[in-house]
């Protein structure tokens, strides 16, 4: 390993639990914590009530700001050897614009993103949880931001289909290019890591066995 900081990355569909994970790590290891960019997104609301007609903006928003925020993490975290937890990786700005943006929108989108990614620091290990739908839509809920109300059912089985295609092990090699991370997944539907201290420990026991591993 060399002088650089680790970079663990949470991820997964909506209500999954990444921020609260996030939250867990940092505390646990003393990291930087980074959180991404949501209700900032002046779209957001409108793309929940129409999909089609704010998808590009919306995902244009999300993709600018994220690169924004992981430039300036490896230039004053990251590089300095120090470690950071983040609630979120790049990558999720395909798995959403795949399925919210047309053929030819994503194809232009794409193009985009990759000359965009190409420098950008990537994570040591990801954190992959994934739930339910069930439970997904309960969680979504319990949070009620005011923008996720009208938050479509078919909507989050399609999110929850693409993040299964994503990271599954045959894929990662196409969808990480360049370094590819150690993969922790996790299905959290029946874990609760944010009262349950087995849970924290559960999760947190198999990201120090990743961290051993990278020297």
């Amino acid at each position: 390993m060399n002088n650089r900081g680790i970079f663990i990355a949470v991820e997964g569909p909506i209500g999954v639990g990444k921020t609260t994970l996030a939250n867990i790590l940092n505390q646990h290891f003393g990291y930087t914590l980074l959180r991404e960019i949501v209700e900032e997104n002046p779209f957001l609301s409108k793309f929940y009530t129409d999909i089609k007609e704010y998808a590009l903006q919306t995902e244009a928003f999300f993709l600018f700001n994220r690169f924004k925020q992981l430039e300036d993490t490896e230039k004053n975290v990251l590089s300095k050897s120090k470690g950071v937890v983040s609630d979120y990786h790049i990558i999720k700005n395909l798995i959403f614009a795949g399925i919210t943006l047309d053929k030819m929108q994503f194809h232009r989108y794409k193009q985009v993103y990759n000359i965009f990614v190409n420098d950008l620091p990537q994570p040591d290990i990801i954190i992959y949880l994934n739930s339910n739908t069930d439970v997904l839509m309960k969680r979504i809920a319990m949070r009620d931001r005011s923008f996720e109300r009208q938050m479509d059912r078919n909507y989050i089985d399609g999110l929850r289909t693409e993040y299964k295609y994503y990271f599954n092990p045959l894929s990662i090699k196409h969808n990480f290019m360049g370094k590819e991370p150690i993969i922790i997944e996790i299905d959290n539907s029946n874990l609760d890591f944010l009262n349950k201290e087995e849970d924290r420990k559960f999760i947190i026991d198999k990201v120090e066995e990743a961290i051993s591993t990278l020297g």
